[in-house]
């Protein structure tokens, strides 16, 4: 199946061993020695705390039982297309040549989020990202790109194949695990019995449609799952009202990711 095919039925598609596996290892590197650069301890229990490079640290709120490393009491790490390795990857043709059939020509990179699923950390309930993402513009895309192996222990992602169809972002409840993040919502109104798993390996690209539900499960392995994951809309796009500008703004961070080959003059 096509790519564009495979979009527009499923609602999402993967290229395989699409980025190099320095890549992925500098991408984690340089995450890594942000925190431990200033560590959570630093910053007394703050939920989402700002580094020098405008990164945006998220501690889990129940860490994981094995933690050591300053990393380890991470979840998320916010604005990573704006530093690095991880901006390099944010704007390559890799990523956003495949989009542009989808969305468009001229694409930005909004907001990004390292994901560290540490040993013992719960996963996300089943959501569709355009609920978080209150914009004009509908869809977005979201690229997850797999640093580590995402298997059936450790919380891989599940998908349910051509949800996106409905062409409507469904109903959200919070989340009342007692573990869950701030923010965690979940769709408990449709059937997911469908749902599959998308196992992956280091530098696999998964890419999806912002109306596709999806979840992650607990990590019950004893090794991390960590992936950096880009969310993509075509220029232009607008919060559509003054609260969903208000709301989105402190983890969104616009950068031009794609833009089309200007003509030669004649």
């Amino acid at each position: 199946m096509d790519l564009e095919r495979s979009w527009n039925e499923q609602g999402f598609f993967i290229k395989r061993g699409l980025i190099d596996e320095d890549e992925v290892a500098a991408i984690e590197a340089e995450i890594v020695a942000a925190i431990r650069a200033d560590p959570p301890r630093n910053h007394g229990g703050e939920r989402l705390y700002p580094t020098v490079d405008d990164l945006l640290i998220y501690p889990e709120k129940s860490p994981s039982p094995a933690a050591r490393n300053p990393e380890d009491y991470i979840a998320k790490v916010f604005n990573g297309h704006c530093v690095g390795t991880a901006k390099a990857i944010a704007t390559d043709p890799r990523l956003t040549d495949p989009l542009a059939p989808l969305l468009g020509a001229n694409l930005d990179c909004f907001q990004s989020q390292f994901i560290f699923k540490n040993p013992g950390v719960i996963g996300q309930p089943w959501h569709q990202d355009s609920y978080y993402f209150r914009y004009d513009r509908q869809p977005q895309a979201t690229v997850w790109v797999a640093l580590s192996a995402a298997t059936l222990d450790n919380g891989c992602l599940w998908v349910v194949p051509g949800s996106h169809r409905a062409h409507e972002v469904f109903d959200h409840v919070p989340d009342q695990r007692p573990e869950s993040l701030q923010g965690y919502l979940e769709i408990v109104s449709q059937d997911t019995s469908m749902e599959e798993p998308v196992l992956m390996e280091p530098g696999d690209v998964l890419f999806f449609h912002s109306y596709l539900m999806h979840r992650s499960t607990d990590n019950i392995a004893d090794y991390r799952r960590s992936a950096m994951v880009y969310h993509y809309a075509e220029n232009g796009t607008q919060p559509i009202d003054a609260l969903a500008a208000a709301t989105l703004a402190p983890v969104n961070r616009w950068m031009p990711a794609r833009r089309a080959a200007t003509p030669l003059s004649a």
